[in-house]
């Protein structure tokens, strides 16, 4: 799934594409951010002048009313997380055939652009981003959520902090999924729990187990079950130890 901070690589959005929406609901759409799993994201305006982030679902998706039952569900759901260290879900719907959801528009590289571009953090910008991202699970598990698809590319490194955003919708898009490709673990290899590999069950315990692989991430710049196939990645997130690398304590012994 693409976030707003999965910009081109010199970080600034793309001029609209022919096709492409250039209103939805009550939201005008300015600029292309990204594309990924559930569709295009846009930077948008709000009526009273606000930049937001505009996810517009692609429309095979769009057309699976179990789908979109789910995916507005978990928007109102993912409405009640307060919004510290996160991105604030401000609206969700669906016009002239697109279903989309509407948040606050961060600015800010994801921490996979900034690794790519500057290496591991220093360990005091390390140790920031780690108790921020735990700050944002604790907000969005305290409202009964799982985020599911926890990695860099969903964590915004901010003027005021880092910031996690697409929480709330995976689980719809889990669900899409599992209609053509039943039995597969859809999610992220590297940031994919061990129990979602052997029992598919997803618990807030999942998303701790992301947290760890995305600080050993910041630490060293890879992944610390390294690279590889999906099938790969899933055997030594089940059976090998993770490789931390420079990551020290406090953090490592967590």
């Amino acid at each position: 799934m693409t976030s707003p901070g999965a910009r081109p690589a010199d970080g600034s959005p793309r001029d609209l594409r022919p096709g492409d929406p250039t209103r939805v609901g009550r939201f005008t759409l300015e600029a292309r951010i990204g594309e990924g799993g559930m569709g295009a994201v846009y930077l948008g305006r709000s009526p009273e002048g606000r930049p937001v982030a505009v996810k517009v679902v692609r429309p095979d998706l769009a057309d699976d009313r179990r789908f979109l039952d789910r995916f507005h569900d978990e928007a109102r759901n993912a409405q009640r997380v307060a919004s510290f260290c996160t991105a604030q879900v401000l609206d969700h719907g669906e016009d002239l055939g697109l279903a989309y959801m509407v948040t606050e528009y961060i600015e800010g590289p994801s921490l996979l652009e900034y690794v790519a571009g500057n290496g591991p953090l220093q360990p005091g910008m390390l140790h920031g981003v780690a108790v921020g991202v735990a700050a944002a699970l604790v907000a969005i598990h305290s409202a009964g959520l799982v985020h599911r698809d926890l990695k860099p590319s969903n964590v915004l490194l901010s003027i005021t902090g880092p910031r996690v955003i697409d929480f709330g919708i995976a689980r719809a898009l889990d669900e899409a999924s599992a209609h053509t490709r039943t039995g597969q673990v859809v999610g992220t290899p590297g940031y994919i729990a061990p129990e979602q590999v052997t029992a598919q069950e997803t618990t807030p315990a999942a998303d701790l187990f992301a947290w760890g692989c995305l600080v050993a991430f910041a630490a060293n710049g890879r992944n610390p079950f390294g690279t590889g196939p999906f099938h790969l990645m899933m055997a030594r997130v089940v059976h090998a130890d993770p490789e931390l690398g420079a990551l020290t304590e406090p953090l490592a012994g967590l």
